[in-house]
C-alpha cells in the first residue's frame, strides 16, 4: 500500500476525520457551558475526561451514520492519528498541574496542545486543510497566553467553533469524494 492509498484508505474509513472533529467541536462547547455554571476546574475536567469519548464517538458517526467500514489493516497510517493523540494528552496532563496557579492558561495551553496535534492529521489524511486547523487552534491559544486579543467567549468557544467549521468542511469534502467513487478502497463501500 503506498502513502497515497493509505491516507485516501483512512478518509475514506473516518469520512476524512470530520466526524472526530465535530465531536471534539461540540465538547469545547460543553465545556464552555461548564465553565460558565461550575468553573475553570471542572470545565478542564470535562474537557480531559471527555476528550477520551473522541474517538469512540467519531468512529461510531463513521460506522453508524456513514456506513464506512474500517481502514484496512495493512494501513501503516493508521496509528499515525492516534501517536499523535498521546503526545496531546502529555500536554494536556501540564496543563492539569498549572491549573492551581495560572487558571486564565489551562484552555490556551489545551487550545496549543490540540492545534499542534492537528498537524499529524496532514500527514495521516494527506489532506492540507489539518494544517490551517492546526494552525488555528494553536493560534488561538497562543494568542490569548501571550494577551495578544481577547476572543468574544473566549478560546474555549473559538476552538469549538472553528473546528465545528472544519468538522462540516471535511465531512463534506469526504462525502463528495465518496459519491465520485474517490476515497474508496478496493472493495470498500
Amino acid at each position: 500500500m503506498t502513502i497515497t492509498d493509505a491516507q485516501t484508505d483512512l478518509r475514506r474509513a473516518y469520512v476524512g476525520g470530520g466526524p472526530g472533529a465535530f465531536v471534539s467541536g461540540l465538547l469545547w462547547f460543553v465545556a464552555a457551558w461548564v465553565e460558565g455554571n461550575h468553573g475553570t476546574r471542572t470545565a478542564f475536567i470535562t474537557l480531559f475526561f471527555g476528550g477520551m469519548l473522541i474517538y469512540p464517538l467519531g468512529l461510531a458517526a463513521s460506522r453508524l451514520l456513514f456506513r464506512r467500514m474500517r481502514e484496512s489493516r495493512d494501513n501503516p497510517m493508521g496509528l499515525v492519528a492516534l501517536e499523535s493523540t498521546i503526545a496531546m494528552i502529555g500536554c494536556l496532563l501540564a496543563a492539569w498541574l498549572i491549573l492551581p496557579f495560572e487558571p486564565a492558561l489551562v484552555f490556551p495551553l489545551a487550545a496549543v496542545a490540540v492545534g499542534t496535534h492537528y498537524f499529524v492529521f496532514k500527514t495521516a489524511y494527506g489532506d492540507r486543510l489539518y494544517w490551517l486547523l492546526a494552525t488555528l487552534i494553536t493560534a488561538v491559544g497562543l494568542a490569548e497566553i501571550f494577551d495578544v486579543t481577547s476572543l468574544p467567549g473566549g478560546p474555549i468557544l473559538a476552538v469549538g467553533v472553528i473546528e465545528l467549521l472544519f468538522a462540516v468542511v471535511l465531512t463534506l469534502r469526504a462525502l463528495k469524494a465518496g459519491a465520485k467513487g474517490e476515497g474508496l478502497s478496493p472493495g470498500g463501500p
